[in-house]
């Protein structure tokens, strides 16, 4: 099992606040929000979609480690998980899981930006998962915990060109699905429609035609 103990999040004393690539993604979840209303209050878990601002917006990525009987082991994601029972709220939930798989204090080191609308991971449709977005706003370290085999920043902008069809071997056969490349690997599946939803409302950089083409062909 690969573990990275500990990686940096940004060098220097303060991130830069977010430039206008952030503060447009905050409004635009900001007119979201006034559209769709708040996150559902039934939902099962929740996800961060954590951004940091540079010179470019890169978005945060782990790797989950390899766990037997962990049918998502192995595969890229976001931090986040099941609502526990000791969650008051679903901002809760996104806290401790993103504080206990990368060692990063949202309440601290983050400004939330807004939601996205609620998916269901797979064929689950009972079992709803909302993705919080939020961007840093101070210097922070990243621990990875147990459940993380490494984590990542990628370049938000840079994803859809990577946009493609992978094969995903699974226990049942190989399926084929569109996804972004990240670190060498498939970023597919619910962590894929996530940063779809994401670009759907701020703009896809410069990739449309490709975006349709991948999407819709079955090859």
């Amino acid at each position: 099992m690969r573990h990275r103990v500990e990686e940096t999040v940004y060098a220097g004393d303060r991130i830069p606040r977010a430039m206008t690539r952030l503060e447009e993604i905050a409004r635009n979840l900001a007119d979201l929000k006034a559209v769709i209303g708040e996150p559902p209050r039934s939902a099962k878990g929740a996800v961060a979609v954590i951004l940091r601002g540079r010179s470019a917006v890169d978005v945060l990525v782990i790797e989950r480690s390899e766990r037997e009987g962990d049918p998502w082991s192995g595969q890229l994601a976001f931090p986040g998980g099941r609502r526990s029972r000791a969650d008051r709220t679903l901002l809760d939930t996104v806290r401790r899981e993103t504080k206990e798989e990368v060692g990063l204090s949202l309440s601290r080191n983050a400004r939330l930006l807004g939601s996205l609308p609620a998916r269901a991971p797979g064929n689950r449709v009972e079992w709803v998962v909302v993705p919080f977005v939020f961007s840093l706003t101070r210097a922070a370290r990243l621990a990875p915990g147990p459940e993380v085999a490494r984590a990542l920043w990628a370049p938000l902008d840079e994803m859809p060109l990577s946009l493609h069809r992978a094969v995903i071997e699974l226990p049942g056969g190989d399926l084929e699905v569109p996804a972004f490349r990240v670190g060498g690997m498939p970023l597919w599946g619910f962590s894929f429609r996530v940063l779809c939803d994401l670009f759907d409302l701020v703009g896809w950089p410069g990739t449309e035609g490709s975006r349709r083409s991948v999407l819709a062909n079955p090859r």
